[in-house]
């Protein structure tokens, strides 16, 4: 056979900021003249709707945006609360179909942005981007709208349009810790490591409790080689979420960068005790325990990777290392030949041995 590989792939899932849905907090007012019998019963109907929606009482809101509506044809105000409780509920079409028949009456700010919301829960992503940016344009000063469309940037890998609005969305409302965190996530997708820690940072400064920061500014330090920082990061992730199995994944990604093997390996097996089928982590323990020079266990522990997801690409690479020092020579090419038909980079320096 061929020479060893001497560096074992290892793939680290970065875990990205939540997108928390938001929605504009409902008016409990009528802003509306009141000018005859009817008005003032639908005003007392619209702010009934107002405490069941506030209460959670989706049901018995809609009856009453309902009878409000049916009152005044042309009540704004309970189309778009009426379009709050049925995204609440779920009902993102029926939520669209108010938030249109509020926009069809005033240009609401506040409108354009749920429907945005409600469009992406649909899967409507370009879509939604459309209708922040009218929030945007019907209020400049609308800093949901600007960091919800950052975040569909994002997801379209448009970073530094991303950056732009998160940076918008920051100077319109201090202390948004959700948004410093994003903007540090984007910028480390753009390879600027030491902004995104400082982003992360400030997001912690403002809300120290956000374990998804913690694991990303410890993301962050481990591409600055930063290992003891990084550890002390996900440590802190971990503790806010016993159960944070990426963060037990990439604490034991950046113990195996230093080389602290049985360190890596305790924390992938923990990563899999959370969540047994999370195949990073599968691949992962695989490639410590070959250093570890356990072959049967790497074997083992790739399989269930490859189980898990046949595509992937790493996990036959690593399989086939251990294979090799196993004598399968067979099974060792053929895992090989199938990492370099996935595009596993170091795969094809294998190939010559198996001629």
């Amino acid at each position: 056979m061929g020479k060893k590989l001497s560096k074992i792939a290892l793939v680290v899932l970065f875990a990205l900021g939540n997108f928390t849905i938001l929605i504009a907090q409902a008016d409990s007012v009528i802003q509306a003249e009141v000018l005859d019998s009817d008005s003032i019963l639908a005003q007392k109907l619209y702010n009934s709707g107002i405490e069941k929606l506030s209460d959670k009482n989706y049901d018995g809101a809609i009856a009453d945006f309902n009878e409000a509506i049916a009152l005044v044809s042309d009540f704004e105000k309970a189309f778009y609360n009426r379009g709050i409780t049925k995204f609440e509920m779920k009902d993102y079409k029926g939520a669209v179909a108010d938030f249109d028949n509020s926009l069809a009456l005033t240009k609401n700010p506040d409108s354009y942005f749920s429907k945005g919301q409600a469009l992406y829960a649909l899967g409507e992503k370009d879509n939604a981007l459309d209708n922040y940016s009218k929030a945007i344009e019907a209020n400049k000063e609308h800093y949901q709208a600007y960091y919800y469309r950052g975040g569909i940037k994002f997801e379209n890998n448009d970073y530094e349009g991303a950056i732009k609005d998160y940076d918008a969305a920051i100077t319109l409302k201090k202390g948004y810790a959700y948004a410093y965190n994003d903007r540090g996530s984007a910028k480390r997708q753009l390879e600027d490591y030491d902004g995104a820690v400082r982003d992360y940072q400030k997001a912690l400064m403002i809300d120290n409790n956000m374990s998804f920061t913690h694991n990303n500014l410890g993301s962050a330090l481990r591409k600055n080689d930063n290992y003891r920082a990084a550890i002390v990061s996900f440590s802190k992730a971990i503790n806010l979420d016993e159960n944070y199995f990426i963060a037990y994944n990439n604490r034991g990604s950046t113990k195996y960068d230093a080389e602290d093997y049985k360190g890596a390996l305790e924390d992938y097996s923990k990563a899999l005790e959370i969540k047994n089928d999370y195949t990073y982590a599968w691949n992962n323990r695989g490639a410590t325990k070959f250093k570890l020079k356990d072959y049967k266990g790497c074997v083992e522990d790739c399989s269930k990777a490859i189980e898990l997801d046949p595509a992937y690409g790493y996990a036959y690479l690593n399989r086939g290392n251990a294979r090799e020092l196993l004598r399968d020579e067979t099974g060792a090419c053929t895992d090989w030949e199938k990492a370099v038909e996935l595009g596993a980079e170091g795969a094809k320096a294998h190939i010559g041995s198996c001629q």
